[in-house]
Parts: structure tokens; sequence; C-alpha cells
């Protein structure tokens, strides 16, 4: 019997890359005249730019057609409800009746906008998710949990889709079955991978020995897919899941909506997320402030720009996905190919302190370093609506309950301290005892970081 294979797609994923940037330029060109051409929207939104995709010869050149961002989709979107009968947006490149499925955004900061999958779109999910499902040792017949919000939520019923055209054995638990529930269904499948987001396998860790008698590293889950929100490639986040299910691997995982699904996984090696779909996305950094972009090297940062290679119904043209992202090029321990990258943060969710850009899940982890002093819930308290925000930034966190009362007002001063030092503005601690802020989560499980007192 042979060596089985690394890649799910050794032709596609290993792909040298002067042969995929070749092969980039021309479906970015076919993309660009087929939308041009079935789309008034998109013939109109590049006339008003001065680009003609007729004369679109290399990658250079992409640097002069306009991006797309959430505002606009979600006028397109409002646009079709109107006049086309139909909440895809005028900027649909399809028969509306070719689209076989119709997922939604989780809608956490504002009104929902919706994707549409013809089965030619369906097809390029179940190609992109097997990729990563390989990559982090799942195979056919393998039992996978599905703890994601089951839904019209782009993260629950396709996910489950894809599982099973993979040969997966999908069990979709959602996230929103009680705990005993859970623990009653997870012992008596033998789930060998659950997919969810990082704040719901820390839920689990919590409340499963309470409410449910049981621990979840009792349940024999090796393998952890989560996605959704930051966590599984912070390192104490990672590890307190890890630790909490009895040593399982955690892999963090992210899609770009709009130009593909799946889109990357991170690896063993925890050095990034692997962007895995080359020859179905083109991949762009820009400055987030001038918007101009940057040379896709090592160590680079800024904003991530998505576009959908092969989409068929309503692909997004330089989508801007808002997500500030760390790129790096260097070949990885692992030995798989291809660049990796980490999400910094959400330049929708970019603090301005006087200048420095912060963002909340970098306070969340320098607090979460005073562990066990502090429960890692935490809160920034906003009095106006962002970006800029002004110093000092309160910023609630609990502490343990047992630390001593004369212990407080140094720890907070301390956590003071160490925000400034690491991320360069003035913060004022309030710490309160455990259990006082309230965990709010959404529908698909999410953690709001901010507390909007203005919205009041």
């Amino acid at each position: 019997m042979g060596k089985e294979r690394e890649l799910w797609n050794p032709e596609a994923e290993s792909m040298p890359a002067a042969e995929l940037e070749t092969l980039q330029l021309a479906k970015l060109k076919r993309q660009l005249l087929r939308v041009y051409n079935e789309s008034p929207y998109y013939r109109a939104k590049f006339d008003r730019a001065g680009v003609d995709p007729e004369r679109f010869r290399s990658l250079a050149q992409y640097r002069d057609y306009p991006y797309f961002d959430k505002d606009e989709e979600r006028r397109s979107q409002e646009e079709s409800k109107l006049r086309a009968g139909h909440c895809l947006g005028m900027h649909i490149t399809c028969d509306p009746r070719l689209v076989i499925r119709i997922s939604s955004t989780s809608g956490t900061t504002g009104r929902p906008t919706f994707t549409g999958y013809t089965q030619k779109d369906r097809e390029a999910v179940n190609e992109t998710g097997a990729r990563c499902l390989w990559r982090v040792g799942i195979r056919p017949g393998d039992v996978i949990l599905h703890a994601m919000v089951l839904s019209m939520w782009i993260a629950g019923i396709p996910v489950a889709d894809m599982y099973q055209n993979f040969g997966a054995c999908v069990v979709p638990i959602g996230a929103l079955t009680g705990v005993e529930r859970f623990a009653q269904i997870a012992a008596e499948v033998f789930p060998k991978a659950m997919k969810c987001t990082p704040s719901y396998a820390e839920y689990l860790i919590k409340n499963l020995p309470e409410r449910a008698g049981v621990e979840a590293r009792d349940l024999g889950i090796e393998k952890i897919m989560v996605a959704g929100e930051p966590g599984g490639s912070i390192p104490h986040i990672r590890a307190r899941i890890e630790a909490g299910f009895g040593g399982a691997k955690v892999y963090d995982s992210i899609g770009a909506t709009g130009a593909v699904f799946s889109s990357s996984i991170s690896c063993e090696a925890n050095a990034g997320m692997h962007f895995v779909v080359g020859d179905y996305c083109y991949f762009e950094v820009i400055d987030p402030a001038t918007l101009e972009p940057l040379p896709l090297e090592d160590g680079v940062e800024g904003e991530v720009v998505f576009t959908g290679l092969e989409k068929e119904c309503a692909p997004l043209i330089r989508w801007r996905d808002m997500d500030i992202v760390q790129v790096f090029t260097t070949p990885c321990e692992c030995g798989r190919p291809g660049f990796r990258y980490v999400v910094k943060g959400r330049a929708d969710n970019m603090m301005l302190v006087r200048g420095v850009n912060a963002y909340p899940h970098a306070v969340r982890d320098v607090i979460a370093q005073f562990r066990p002093r502090v429960t890692g819930v935490m809160r920034i308290v906003l009095d106006a609506p962002l970006p800029v925000v002004q110093p000092p930034v309160l910023v609630r966190a609990e502490h343990a309950s047992d630390l001593p009362a004369e212990r407080i007002a140094p720890l907070a001063r301390e956590i003071e301290k160490r925000i400034h030092d690491h991320l360069r503005f003035t913060a004022r601690l309030e710490l309160v005892p455990a259990g006082s802020i309230e965990e709010r989560r959404g529908r698909t499980h999410k953690t709001d970081l901010f507390e909007r007192r203005y919205e009041a």
C-alpha cells in the first residue's frame, strides 16, 4: 500500500508561483469580461472607474479596478429586492433561477447580506472545503460534530453539505443544542472531529461538567476546526481549548465569502493559516488608510482583498473583507506549500487612539496573560461610535473570585501598564468580580468585545 498523499489536490495546491500567476491572470480576465458583459451593474461600475476588461493584460493593471465593500453590497441587495424581486443584489451575474441555495452572513454588525450558489458554485465549495479537511487529517468516513448554527448562516448548512460530499459522516448538532443534549449525542456517535466557534468550544469546556456531568476531554474528540471569530490562532485560547478537550488539536480556518468558500486553514506548526485556493481566489493586501496595494511579501500587514475567479452567482470583485492580516511567505515547518497569514483584527473594529491603531482582540490577548488572576472576560466601553476613541480607553475586566481585595487595584495598574507597553495606548482598567460581565453572544455564538453605551 503506497504512502497517502498529503494534499487533496496536489496539482492545484502545489502549483509553481509563475504557473499560478499565469492561471490567475487568465481566469481574472475571463471573470472581468463575464461580469462586464452580463451585469449592467458591473458595466456601469467599471465604466465609472475608467477600466475596460477588453484591455486587461496584466495583474498590475488590476490595481485600477474599483473595490467592493459591505455597504455597497447591502445597497445593491436592497435595490434588487425592490427592482428585481430577489435579494442577491443588482450585481448578480447569472439567471436567478440557476441559484440552488441562498445563505447569509450572521448579521452581527448590521442587516445580514446574502450569498447565492449555483450548482457550479456548490462544486467549488466542495472542492475547496475538501482541501482544508484533508490537510487536518479528516478522511471519508470520519464522524464530524458540526456545532455551528444550522440556519441560513454561511457556516451552517453549506458546511454540512460539503462534509457529506467529501464522504465524512456529519452529525449536524448545531450550536443551540442544550449542553446536556450535546453531551448525550457526543457520547453516542463517537466523533473524531468537531467544527465550532472558539467561544463555543470554551463554553462547552466551562459548562459540560456542571450541567451534564462530563468533562469535554472525555468526549474523545481529536480535532477541533474553529471559525467565525478570532481565537484559533491566538496561542492562549488555542492552548486552553486543546487542554480542555484532552489534547485535541485545534485548527483555525477562514473563508472568503463572495469569492470562494473555505480558503485557508492552519496546520500543526501553528504558524498561520495556509491559503489553499489560489486557483479559485485572487488574494491582495492593501494599506487600509490609502487603499493602495502592498507587495505580497514576508511580514507585510494590511487589509485583505479577495476576488472570486470562478464564482458564478454575484461574484464580488476586489472585495474588501475588512480583516487586517499579516502574511508569511517563508517555508512552513509543516512542509506544505503556499503562503500563510494570521488575522490581526478587523478594519471595522479598529480603534484609533491618538493615532494608534488598536484592536479589541489584542486587548483581550493582553488581559488573558494575567490568568488566573483574571477570568479572561472583558469589554471595551465605547461612548461614541468607532473608530476614534479618546484616551484613557475604559476597559472592564473580571478578576478571579478568590483574588484578595487588596490585590485588585495593583492588578489593574499592572494590566494598564502592560497594555501601554504592548499596544501603545492608555487604558483605564475597571476590575469587577467574576460573573459580573454578561456573556453576550449572538445566535452564531460570536462574542462581542465592545460595550456600546452610546447605543443606549
